[in-house]
């Protein structure tokens, strides 16, 4: 997904270029597994419409690690981008990536990750500045209500065999922004993460409510602030199911079993969020799609 962008950037750029590129992270401190949100912006201020994707590796990115040492590919895609962009000169294109999946920077420490942008039509390359990140480890919660293996219930093309299984565990990230919890989906074993989501900050002297439902889904409420909790529903796919807020009353929120095989929040009051899910305006009972889920394509826009 390109998005065109008309404003001016003040980036660093390539000598002898009129093309000039930079790199930014939305987050540079990460979990071992957590998608990365790797924004590239080029500007285009050579005066000729800049032709990019006729080659398959005209994008190029790599990883430094520790002593400036490379970060091994995972597999043997690399390659980022399908068809042709133009980007018409005196305007600038973004997208953004998720390097997660094609390298491995698993290990806690200090990393860069920098790209280079072939030019076919001069023969030229950019060679775009680094953006340093760091991985921490996070810190594992200590919940014995989840800590069992669970099986992912009708999953597609498993009939007559015994269902995958997997495991939550939650975890906390300590960042100078405050503490981050998380949801780790792994397989049966706990070893190989399936799945790494973000659920939101994080008062980390509190414990978060949890219990696991007739469907295996995970329900987690958490406290985000001195009488404020968030409620999230997360299923065995590592999607994101629903998502509220809470406000303490006369009583605090609790996750309590309906004796149904579901689970409900007790006390408090629910405040409409705009980041609730469904969405405050969605009236239907189905959940929106997650477009984090791995099969799951972006589309295409381009700013007004």
């Amino acid at each position: 997904m390109w998005v065109f962008l008309f404003g001016f950037l003040s980036l660093a750029r390539s000598q002898g270029v009129a093309v000039s590129a930079e790199l930014s992270l939305e987050k540079d401190q990460l979990l071992p597994d957590e998608k990365m949100r790797l924004k590239l912006s080029i500007q285009n201020r050579s005066g000729q419409d800049l032709l990019l994707g006729t080659e398959s590796n005209w994008l190029t990115f790599t990883v430094l690690g520790e002593k400036s040492t490379e970060a091994p590919p995972l597999g043997t895609d690399q390659e980022y981008m399908d068809g042709e962009t133009i980007v018409p000169s005196g305007k600038s294109a973004s997208r953004e990536f998720n390097l997660t999946p094609h390298f491995d920077f698993r290990q806690p420490g200090r990393y860069a990750v920098k790209a280079t942008i072939k030019i076919p039509q001069w023969h030229q390359e950019v060679a775009v500045p680094p953006a340093p990140f760091t991985i921490v480890k996070g810190i594992r919660l200590n919940l014995p209500d989840i800590d069992m293996p669970v099986g992912v219930p009708f999953l597609q093309g498993r009939d007559g065999q015994p269902p995958e299984i997997r495991r939550y565990f939650l975890e906390k990230s300590e960042a100078p922004a405050g503490a981050q919890l998380y949801v780790r989906l792994t397989d049966a074993t706990g070893s190989r993460t399936e799945r790494l989501v973000p659920i939101g900050s994080f008062l980390s002297y509190s414990q978060p409510d949890v219990k696991l439902d007739m469907y295996n889904d995970l329900h987690v409420l958490h406290q985000t602030g001195a009488r404020v909790s968030t409620y999230c529903v997360i299923d065995t796919l590592g999607q994101i199911l629903e998502r509220q807020t809470y406000q303490y009353t006369d009583r605090r929120p609790a996750l309590l079993a309906d004796g149904k095989g579901g689970v409900i929040v007790s006390g408090g009051a629910r405040v409409v969020s705009a980041s609730d899910l469904p969405p405050p305006q969605e009236t239907s009972s189905t959940p929106p799609a997650n477009p984090d889920f791995p099969g799951g394509k972006p589309g295409m826009k381009q700013d007004k």
